[in-house]
């Protein structure tokens, strides 16, 4: 497999792409002559430019190899990058190169069927790397940009999970993979505490063990100016979370509520925050039926970046 950058925007190749998914090219004098037809056909480089050079009145132009490698080197299953303004798609290939049936009506002479990996990733730099970005400036119709594989997929990655490049999401994920290879639990519990002290809550760590405890919560920060408390149950995960986390926070807010120690007009929410993937199917559930928010390690990295934390 073969990577491509092509460019189709000449003789409505955009619409031809979107409305039939077929990418196309000019040079419908050549199609339109039997013998360099064959000769494409073929594949036969060493006739290619004695036919060329006669259908063009014994021009030769650089530019004849944008079709010998849209018709003679592309293959089934390679990966294309069509580059539009201010943004791209990233199609594969399939079947063979067809002389087109458009070529007596206006200059498209050869055409490939396509499946479209992505719609349009626009703008372009919130999903191409800095390389395929530089790449997409070269003018050619048709090249091979085999160097820039990673960089196709990385940006076909991006657009397939809906995570267009941004700085705050990429600090957010290079965070988390520090607290998960680094920080200690009790370190986790003071990232929170000074993401609530940040945003003007009073915020504590609750004692670990007391008498009669039931349930359990790590981090409590009052807003009064908001007539508001959120309980967090914290958690260092990897993986997901069951449903046990859930149970603490939710167990906590119902023994405080009937031992008295809830105010009207005031209002609690219930958080679970995890550096896991994920939370299982069991605690999304109880998480719903309890009124308890959760969190996961991506979502709380988001969250203390955008809060302007430091984590030194």
């Amino acid at each position: 497999m073969h990577y491509w950058m092509h460019r189709c925007a000449y003789m409505g190749g955009h619409e031809i792409l979107d409305n039939e998914r077929r990418l196309t090219i000019g040079f419908s004098y050549c199609a339109n002559d039997p013998e360099m037809a064959d000769i494409v056909k073929d594949r036969n480089g060493p006739a290619f430019d004695p036919a060329y050079k006669r259908v063009y009145g014994g021009e030769i132009w650089r530019g004849r190899w944008a079709l010998w490698y849209f018709a003679c080197e592309m293959e089934a299953g390679d990966i294309v990058i069509v580059p539009r303004h201010g943004s791209f798609e990233i199609v594969r290939l399939k079947g063979s190169p067809i002389l087109s049936e458009r070529r007596r009506e206006k200059d498209i002479g050869w055409e490939w069927d396509v499946d479209i990996l992505s719609a349009s990733c626009a703008p372009r730099d919130a999903y191409a790397p800095a390389t395929l970005l530089s790449r997409m400036k070269c003018r050619q119709t048709t090249i091979r940009i085999d160097d820039l594989a990673d960089a196709v997929d990385s940006a076909l990655e991006r657009y397939r999970e809906k995570r267009p490049f941004s700085l705050a999401s990429e600090l957010a994920i290079k965070c988390r993979e520090l607290m998960i290879e680094n920080g200690s639990p009790d370190h986790f519990e003071v990232l929170l505490k000074e993401y609530f002290a940040r945003l003007g809550g009073s915020a504590e760590i609750l004692s670990k063990n007391y008498s009669a405890k039931v349930g359990d919560c790590d981090i409590e920060a009052v807003f009064p100016a908001l007539r508001l408390t959120i309980s967090v149950q914290a958690k260092k995960h990897w993986g997901e979370t069951n449903d046990w986390a859930v149970r603490q926070i939710a167990d906590y807010a119902k023994s405080r509520h009937e031992g008295g120690e809830t105010e009207d007009n005031w209002t609690y929410v219930l958080w679970v925050v995890s550096l896991a993937d994920d939370f299982t199917d069991k605690a999304k559930k109880m998480a719903q039926e309890s009124g308890v928010i959760l969190i996961n390690g991506t979502d709380f990295c988001k969250m203390l970046v955008a809060g302007g934390l430091s984590v030194d």
